[in-house]
């Protein structure tokens, strides 16, 4: 019997060590944003934030703008919560294309629980300066398949890719210790009759 309880606490604590990770899940749509920003104004984008409840810091990468709000409480647990996010333009940097990332991180307690980035291209526009020309960005040539190796299936869209999320992965590894354990417990009991 004590082997028993033993095995259950066992049991218990694997579970309990598991739960943080599988509240640590967050998502954020669009993946990415274009923003039109005046040198003497501010630009909003709009977001969907998913999975997630917390506070959730927004900073700006490769972006040398200023973000508010810099902290946004969401409760996004059991469907998606709207977000915005604003960027104030500076008119000292002048007309530029800046390529970056809005960061997302999710933050549960003192600690950063998960992280995310969406893709931004913000248009910096001051007046009286023209946006400085972008190089075109030459295509890669499409190379077609001839009918005769053409797949015989669509493509897979998102979701239909067969790959599991993280979070079922862990649930699913979670449930085969928890009936490992239990199986093997009951035979332990077994044997000692």
């Amino acid at each position: 019997m004590k082997r028993f309880i033993g095995i259950m606490a066992a049991v218990a604590l694997v579970l309990a060590l598991a739960s943080p990770v599988l509240a640590a899940s967050l998502g954020v749509s669009p993946s990415h944003t274009e923003l039109e920003v005046p040198g003497n104004g501010s630009a909003t984008a709009n977001f969907k934030v998913h999975y997630f409840s917390g506070d959730l810091k927004v900073s700006l990468v490769d972006i040398p703008l200023r973000v508010e709000p810099q902290t946004i409480h969401v409760d996004a647990s059991s469907e998606p919560a709207d977000i915005q996010v604003t960027i104030y333009g500076d008119e000292s940097l002048g007309s530029q294309v800046y390529n970056g990332y809005i960061m997302f991180l999710g933050i549960t307690g003192q600690t950063v629980a998960v992280g995310i980035k969406t893709k931004a291209t913000v248009n910096h526009i001051v007046a009286g300066q023209p946006l400085p020309q972008q190089a075109p960005q030459e295509e890669a040539p499409i190379e077609e398949t001839p009918p005769e190796q053409a797949p015989s299936s669509p493509p897979a869209t998102q979701g239909e890719t067969g790959e599991l999320p993280l979070t079922t992965v862990i649930i699913i590894a979670a449930a085969l210790v928890f009936v490992g354990l239990l199986v093997l417990s009951m035979v332990l009991i077994v044997r000692r009759r």
